[in-house]
């Protein structure tokens, strides 16, 4: 009894009577809030801010800092001064000074930026033809049938789309040409059928601060011109090779890839960081072929050659492939 005594001590207390104070506490409530209501109802804010009908998603929490400080400007009794550093008449001048001093000069910096003539650079796209006689996402598939290929001394290059390797063979600009590679190819691989490489067209802006993009492209789009010769060479060519001719067209390579990379070298700001890294990693790949397939010519392993020229194109739709998905 004693126990339970004690844990209700507090309910069995008399309470002290203060109704007349809490009566005063809610007239004066009532004032303070209902002055407060008029002034705001009057305001601005019961048709802008939260209380907006157009309010969707986010903006309704977006609007509450906003619409709580236009608030604060309505009700007259809210001192925003306090604990704020008074500002003169002197100060406040001064202030505007440095302000309207800092507008003009970005004002300037963006009628000089706004000068510079926006240009765009376009880089070609185009498309190629191959027989493509495999779609294998196993690596043990892939060997085997890059194996084959090899042995019957039949030109290829594999490309990756998508997690599946593309196994494809006798590439050329013109599909007519690649049609009548078809039936010897699907002696050894039945399920053997034409196919499209297509590669989309690159574009991006500079202005002449950054003219060497434009210098870039340019060299990028005579590199896809020096494949097409490569591939009017592979078709007149099928007997009797002109080493001689050939070794042209690569050496032309060689220096157009040079001069691409003068370029990139260039760049130098964030925003083309990947571009850059991406195709340096290209022309480096790319320069290499030129000369493994030169090697190659000279030791008439023309298979080799062929199967480098449409790495090589395989390379370049990857670049592309990869700097649209960036």
């Amino acid at each position: 009894m004693i126990r339970r005594r004690k844990i209700y001590r507090g309910f069995n207390k008399r309470r002290n009577n203060n109704a007349p104070k809490i009566v005063l506490v809610i007239v004066c409530v009532s004032i303070v809030g209902g002055y407060t209501f008029v002034k705001v109802k009057n305001s601005e804010i019961f048709s802008t801010g939260i209380f907006s009908k157009n309010i969707i998603k986010g903006e309704m929490f977006a609007g509450i800092g906003d619409t709580f400080g236009s608030m604060m400007d309505k009700i007259t009794f809210w001192d925003k001064s306090k604990g704020v550093e008074t500002m003169t008449n002197n100060d406040l001048t001064s202030e505007l000074e440095a302000i309207q001093k800092e507008k003009g000069a970005s004002d300037e910096a963006k009628t000089i930026e706004q000068s510079d003539e926006v240009k765009l650079a376009k880089i070609n796209g185009w498309n190629v033809y191959t027989i493509q006689v495999a779609s294998v996402d196993n690596e043990n598939d892939r060997i085997n049938v890059e194996n084959t290929l090899s042995q019957n001394k039949i030109p290829f290059s594999t490309v990756e789309v998508d997690g599946v390797s593309k196994v494809q063979t006798y590439s050329f600009f013109d599909k007519e040409t690649t049609r009548t590679h078809l039936d010897s190819v699907k002696a050894i691989f039945p399920d053997a059928f034409l196919a499209t490489v297509e590669i989309p067209m690159l574009s991006f802006k500079y202005t002449d601060k950054y003219s060497y993009a434009n210098s870039m492209s340019e060299g990028l789009n005579k590199l896809i011109t020096n494949f097409e010769e490569e591939s009017k060479f592979w078709t007149s060519n099928t007997e009797n090779i002109d080493t001689k001719s050939y070794n042209e067209i690569l050496t032309k390579r060689k220096e157009i890839l040079k001069d691409i990379q003068e370029q990139v070298d260039k760049i130098d700001y964030k925003e083309m960081e990947t571009f850059k890294s991406k195709l340096n990693t290209y022309i480096q790949n790319t320069d290499e072929k030129v000369d493994e397939a030169s090697k190659a010519a000279n030791e008439d392993k023309y298979n080799v050659s062929e199967s480098l020229f449409l790495s090589s194109m395989h390379g370049y739709f990857s670049f592309i492939k990869s700097i649209n998905e960036a």
